[in-house]
């Protein structure tokens, strides 16, 4: 399991890069943000609860409390109000500037990891983290900037990447005897009945059509189900650190797949970022890897 948690952990990253994909095909076909973001979260609740109930994973057998269940569904509103944030922050600065500003969860993960556990992540970590960051600025296509950024959009998007920081550390530490599907079903209970709350107005408002409900399930299974899955099984197998290099992942997945599906243009400049950032993520593995041969 250990020798697998970098490759199944930066595949959960990867998958996160799809929704912004999905998110912009939904709107050309007029679906509304809080009705989408409403059956996604939904849809994921429904997919895992029937997985959870059908593998008769009952919670009052596995060792937990009802403390310990409420305290994983509160933790999984981090994965609500990074949504929300996000979207939020869309309206009001360019995708780039929001991108750059969402990929700080980087750093912020490490520095929660660093206070949790109390142990400073090594220097080759750092390298990595400064390198992912420069690598972002890169390919988002940040500079040149042609207009003026809005403080409040930033601020926004800086809370959506707080939110990502604390998903990435909640699935690492929280509730680690729960079965893994479990506790993944728990989270996105947390994070619906956020979104339910914060979008409430919207969501009773705004008509449901096929579409809405066709782009949710599709957001739930890329965003929700398979990376907090991956997440919550083998997170908690990686070294301090690790994991939120890994999650870097999700920029370079982003543009690969706008590319590719909705054929936005890339430049050099954008390629050159989402190759340092995949060098910075091979990096402390590599490293890793290593200093373990050496040990044994």
């Amino acid at each position: 399991m250990k020798k697998l948690a970098p490759l199944f952990v930066g595949l959960g990253a990867v998958s996160f890069g799809i929704p912004a994909t999905l998110f912009k095909i939904a709107a050309r076909e007029g679906v509304v943000n809080g009705p989408l973001l409403f059956w996604s979260f939904l849809s994921a609740v429904i997919i895992l609860g029937v997985i959870h109930f059908a593998r008769r994973q009952w919670l009052r057998y596995q060792h937990t409390n009802w403390k310990q269940i409420l305290l994983v569904i509160a933790a999984g509103t981090a994965s609500g109000f990074t949504n929300t944030f996000y979207i939020q922050s869309l309206k009001l600065i360019p995708v780039a500037a929001a991108a750059v500003m969402l990929m700080q969860a980087v750093w912020l993960s490490v520095l929660l990891g660093s206070i949790i556990h109390r142990q400073w992540p090594s220097r080759v970590q750092v390298v990595s983290i400064v390198l992912v960051l420069a690598g972002t600025v890169l390919a988002a296509g940040l500079f040149p900037i042609t207009q003026a950024l809005s403080p409040l959009g930033l601020f926004f998007s800086f809370l959506a990447a707080c939110a990502y920081a604390c998903t990435m550390q909640f699935t690492a530490s929280l509730g680690n005897n729960l079965d893994a599907l479990s506790k993944t079903w728990l989270l996105c209970i947390g994070a619906f009945l956020l979104i339910s709350i914060v979008w409430g107005p919207q969501i009773v408002t705004a008509p449901v059509t096929g579409n809405t409900i066709k782009w949710g399930v599709l957001i739930a299974l890329f965003s929700m189900v398979f990376p907090l899955v991956a997440y919550s099984i083998f997170m908690p197998y990686l070294e301090l650190g690790i994991g939120p290099i890994l999650s870097s992942l999700e920029l370079p997945s982003s543009i690969i797949v706008a590319f590719v599906i909705l054929g936005e243009t890339v430049s050099w400049p954008q390629i050159i970022g989402v190759l340092i950032i995949i060098g910075a993520v091979i990096l402390p593995n590599v490293w890793s890897m290593q200093r373990r041969g050496q040990l044994n």
